[in-house]
């Protein structure tokens, strides 16, 4: 693809001399060879850049703002009374469900504490002029968390002379930390399998003193492939006195593995419902499927809903990109369909995300009656980087920034708040950067020089 009129980041002048003292077959040969010999199933599945994103560490406190008022924002949403969020929340099925079938604001807990993903673009420099754009929020089972500290640790490792020079985030670090706030002893609820992510993560959390067991809840009734996924355990899960109890032991929290659709919570209703009402605390609990929505996007670019959620319809102003419901716009998206991105309200791992001709094919699937399902939001042109794939060619590619934010809240206030890491997809094939769709990830780190 060309990028026209597109922001290209360069590295610092000492910095760009490093990597480009990298930028060959031997260094490729070398990432490769790490990945290969890693005890970590999978690593090299998917390609990678041999060298990291860089970005002024001096835009490190941007980032951090802007983060921290996106999660204000769903937190203090999700801490309105229940007439108000049912009432501010546009329907949709999933949040139909969480709400009516699983009690997620009957039961609601007085702290939440978890983690999201943001995905965000970089839209010019990356200055205080240029806070990073929103392009969604993920809540519950996205990736990226620890493999982004593993792809650091490489590049470091073979890349030395870059050490002194940068700023590499420990994301997986952060994560156990936060953890660590509802206890040493997490119960992750697996479905059948785990990646070499969330393997990863439980190397982290073994080697800080926690235990994260990787579980698949006999409820679920899976076949385990014990050759494949040795660390995966099977267990029944109890419920005794409010509390859950896994096999013979009560877990201080429970945490979600993999993110959720209609029919995976309509398959374990009457469980996840259970656990909802338990007094057993959830890392990444489900009441933030009502956040994580696409209708967020919409939320957010509401004014007064910022002045009444944050104090000034000011906040989060230069990194929201409108977004309007689908309902009561066909025609303007139809008149103007190169300026509109067509998101479900319930897609995620950039599945349900229409652009240009297929957004038009798409809007003569929809209905009428569900045409509040879905969400327009403004194209935007992500800023486009160098990199090298290890199983790619050297090109130009745009490029999403993913901003780890682990957040513990309660009583209207965070107790924490932290962004722990970063991560970069990128394409030169599509809009979307999706490895999925023909991209690669990068690690980021943050050039001290400026």
């Amino acid at each position: 693809m060309k990028f026209k009129n597109y922001y290209h980041e360069t590295p610092s002048r000492r910095a760009y001399a490093i990597l480009k003292s990298y930028d060959n077959n031997d260094h490729k040969t070398a990432v490769w060879n790490t990945f290969v010999d890693a005890p970590f199933e999978g690593i090299s599945d998917d390609d990678f850049s041999i060298y990291p994103r860089l970005i002024p560490a001096s835009y490190l406190p941007v980032i951090e703002k802007t983060a921290k008022d996106v999660t204000a924002f769903t937190l203090k949403l999700l801490s309105l009374p229940i007439a108000e969020i049912e009432a501010i929340v546009p329907r949709g099925p999933v949040r139909d469900f969480l709400i009516k079938e699983l009690g997620v604001l009957k039961h609601r807990p007085k702290r939440l504490t978890g983690s999201f993903r943001f995905d965000m673009a970089i839209v010019g420099k990356p200055d205080a002029h240029h806070p990073p754009k929103l392009l969604e929020i993920n809540e519950i089972g996205f990736d990226g968390l620890a493999r982004s500290t593993y792809f650091q640790n490489t590049l470091l490792s073979l890349m030395p002379d870059l050490k002194k020079h940068v700023i590499a985030m420990d994301t997986a670090a952060a994560e156990v930390r936060n953890m660590r706030r509802l206890g040493k002893y997490i119960a992750r609820l697996q479905y059948d399998c785990y990646n070499w992510d969330e393997e990863y993560l439980r190397f982290t959390a073994d080697n800080m003193g926690s235990k994260l067991q990787l579980i698949s809840p006999t409820q679920f009734n899976n076949k385990i492939n014990a050759k494949h996924f040795p660390l995966l355990e099977k267990e029944k899960f109890h419920f005794r006195n409010g509390k859950v109890w896994v096999g013979k032991e009560r877990p201080d929290a429970l945490n979600m593995s993999f993110a959720f659709d209609l029919k995976d919570y309509e398959r374990d209703a009457a469980f996840y419902a259970k656990l909802v009402s338990s007094k057993t605390p959830q890392y990444g609990p489900l009441i933030t499927g009502l956040v994580a929505s696409k209708t967020i996007l919409i939320l957010l670019n509401d004014p007064a809903l910022r002045r009444k959620l944050l104090g000034s319809e000011e906040r989060l102003k230069q990194a929201i990109l409108p977004a309007y419901s689908l309902q009561g716009n066909v025609e303007e998206v139809k008149n103007h369909v190169e300026t509109f991105v067509l998101k479900h309200a319930d897609g995620f791992g950039g599945q349900q995300v229409f652009m240009d001709k297929e957004l038009l094919q798409r809007l003569k699937k929809i209905p009428k009656h569900r045409q509040h399902e879905w969400v327009l939001q403004q194209k935007t042109k992500l800023n486009t980087i160098d990199v090298n794939g290890i199983l790619s060619k050297p090109k130009k590619a745009i490029a999403d920034l993913g901003v780890f934010v682990h957040y513990d809240w309660q009583d209207g206030k965070f107790r924490h708040f932290e962004v722990g890491g970063l991560m970069t997809r990128a394409t030169n094939k599509s809009l979307k950067v999706n490895v999925s769709s023909g991209g690669l990830q990068a690690a980021v780190m943050l050039d001290r020089s400026c």
